[in-house]
């Protein structure tokens, strides 16, 4: 066996909860705690494709609409010069 220390785990420990049994629980940063404790709507984009059929790539800051299904890229709003 080795005596080399064993790594740090990350400070927030969030229990995933099904049918009132925890399933797994993750040990994470305060940042994806608080995205996992909002309650988020969980999408599976690995094989989305936009409206043509072509690989469609989701950034962080797009929009999402849950009755149709669609992600749109937010206006993006041009400073103007005073």
């Amino acid at each position: 066996m080795s005596n080399q220390p064993q790594p740090a785990l990350p400070p927030i420990q969030v229990a995933f909860v099904i049918d009132g049994q925890v399933i797994d629980i993750l040990h994470t940063d305060e940042r994806l705690a608080a995205i996992f404790l909002s309650q988020p709507t969980v999408v599976d984009v690995t094989d989305f494709k936009d409206n043509e059929g072509n690989p469609n790539i989701i950034y962080v800051g797009d929009l999402y609409d849950s009755e149709s299904g669609i992600f749109s890229k937010p206006e993006i709003v041009q400073p103007t010069e005073e």
